[in-house]
């Protein structure tokens, strides 16, 4: 065999062991591109759902928005209304209306129903806490610390709180020393727990500027204030709000307040519930009535 011929075999020989290699090489690039292209696509793909989804849940929101302003509007139409049989209750009983298809759950509370936490008295306040289950002694600080945070002169109640002591507890704030601006603010109060707020908020306000709430048309929270260990009073009253021909004339009496035409300058809370599939909404709002025939009322508040 002549030099040539073995240098041809050679060179053939070591051709096709250096073409594996890059065989290889090329094989993993092309699976590493495909791999890269696929999780490009998934993240487009993740990415459109979640784009489509949010604007699904903006269109739900956008349309329980309306809906619910709507319910606001018609209750307000609903407690004017002069027709006896056609007007709405004012006690916190809910009804249902239905609007753009949906059913909305709507109840109306005239805030006189309740007790101003910035008019009652002390002793008023005491009731209610004793009421929810407070004992004496309890009841009795707690209904102190209120009138205190609201009292000008920022002398301590027998058993209330004092600045100094919010500086104690290392609360970072003091006693407003003036009017509680919503009830939502009782939550500073020294000593106020979440628990004990739930039970006694629906029984009140900041709306009515009264000493002392109406019975007629108060929430059940509220007459534990008159009947703290007489459930059973309490019950009687509801039931002759929904006209129960087993109570009594003074009862009876009581529950037709319960639709006595609105008053001028008076506020009312309305709450609106609705269920858009899985997802319910919710709002609350504060209105008084004016008599005005181009504003017939204004907002007061509003979540």
């Amino acid at each position: 065999m002549s030099f040539a011929t073995g240098f041809r075999r050679f060179n053939r020989c070591s051709s096709g062991r250096n073409r594996t290699p890059d065989r290889g090489w090329a094989l993993v690039s092309v699976l590493w591109t495909l791999t890269m292209l696929a999780l490009m696509a998934a993240a487009t793909q993740a990415l459109t759902v979640t784009s489509y989804r949010s604007e699904g849940h903006a269109m739900v929101d956008a349309r329980a928005d309306a809906d619910l302003d709507a319910a606001i509007v018609r209750a307000v139409l609903g407690v004017s209304d002069l027709r006896p049989e056609r007007r709405w209750r004012v006690d916190g009983t809910a009804q249902a209306m239905i609007h753009d298809g949906l059913r909305i759950d709507v109840s109306v509370q005239d805030e006189t129903g309740r007790i101003d936490l910035n008019a009652a008295s002390g002793s008023l306040i005491r009731q209610l806490l004793l009421g929810v289950g407070l004992s004496v002694d309890d009841a009795g600080a707690m209904s102190d610390r209120i009138v205190d945070w609201r009292s000008a002169t920022g002398l301590g109640s027998l058993n209330g709180a004092t600045d100094a002591d919010y500086k104690a507890a290392r609360l970072g704030y003091s006693p407003r020393h003036g009017p509680f601006q919503t009830v939502d603010e009782l939550r500073l109060v020294l000593g106020m727990t979440p628990a004990l707020f739930a039970r006694i908020r629906p029984a009140l306000t900041v709306y009515s500027a009264r000493p002392m709430f109406d019975a007629n048309v108060a929430p059940r929270e509220a007459l534990l204030a008159l009947y703290p260990n007489d459930p059973g009073k309490i019950d009687e009253i509801v039931r002759a709000r929904q006209g129960d021909p087993q109570t009594s004339t003074l009862q009876g009496a009581q529950g037709a307040a319960a639709t006595q035409p609105a008053s001028i300058g008076r506020a009312y809370a309305i709450t609106a519930r609705l269920a858009i599939g899985r997802r319910t909404f919710r709002r609350v709002a504060v209105v008084e009535l004016t008599g005005d025939g181009k504003r017939p009322y204004f907002v007061m508040a509003w979540q």
